[in-house]
Order: C-alpha cells, then sequence, then structure tokens
C-alpha cells in the first residue's frame, strides 16, 4: 500500500512541477527569442505558451472528469464538449494569427511545444532523482 501511495506522490509532485514549468519556460523564452529575433515572433511564441498551458490543464481536467465517469458510469456531456473546446481554441487562435500576422504564425506554433519541454524536462529530473536513491 505505501509503494501505491509513493508512486501517487511522485506523479502529483510531478504534475505540479510541470505545471509551474511551462509559464516559467513561456516567459524565459519569450524574452530570449525577444531579444534573438523579432518581438512579433515572441509574441506569437508566448500566446502559442499560453494557449498550451491552458490545453494542458484542459486535459488534465478532462482525463479526471473522463476517470470520475468511467468508474461512476455517469457520463456527462460537459466532457465531451472540453474535449472538443480545446480545439477549437487552437484552430482559431492558429488561423487568426495566421490571416492577421504571420511572421507570429512560426513562434505560436513553437510555443504550443513548451509542454513537450516542461514534461523533458520534468523526466530528466525524475530520472536524475532515480539515480540519486539508486532505484
Amino acid at each position: 500500500m505505501s509503494e501505491i501511495s509513493a508512486t501517487d506522490a511522485l506523479f502529483t509532485a510531478s504534475l505540479r512541477r510541470m505545471e509551474l514549468a511551462i509559464p516559467l519556460l513561456a516567459v524565459v523564452l519569450t524574452i530570449a527569442l525577444g531579444l534573438k529575433t523579432a518581438w512579433p515572433v515572441a509574441a506569437g511564441f508566448l500566446i502559442g505558451s499560453a494557449i498550451a498551458y491552458l490545453n494542458f490543464r484542459w486535459l488534465k481536467a478532462t482525463v479526471i472528469a473522463l476517470t470520475d465517469a468511467v468508474t461512476t458510469h455517469a457520463a456527462k456531456p460537459s466532457v465531451v464538449f472540453r474535449f472538443l473546446t480545446r480545439f477549437v481554441l487552437i484552430t482559431v487562435a492558429a488561423y487568426v494569427i495566421f490571416v492577421s500576422y504571420p511572421i507570429a504564425f512560426h513562434g505560436f506554433l513553437a510555443g504550443l511545444f513548451v509542454p513537450v519541454l516542461a514534461i523533458l524536462l520534468e523526466a530528466v529530473y525524475v530520472l536524475y532523482q532515480a539515480i540519486q536513491q539508486g532505484i
């Protein structure tokens, strides 16, 4: 039983660190992009990062709602609505940026991958901890 609670604690801590890392990485990388490239690209990156963070949070809530629906055998239509709304939000934002300011579109697409970087950093951190503990 203690092994399951240790695993739950590890996943909870990892999720919390990733939720903190995404906005931090977004701000740091936006500043770096702004200094290295054009500021419109950095602004597009920041918008993409914000949508990716919102998508990450909604995905977490959707997974929790789906697992609750499966365990209680009560399907909620709001779960499907939230799931589809994520894609609509990303598509509308991408279209508006692409049409109105194409140079920012590249930054927007790159910003969508900030959660992937946060997950990669978390995986390296957990691996480092496992090596330190001799697991």
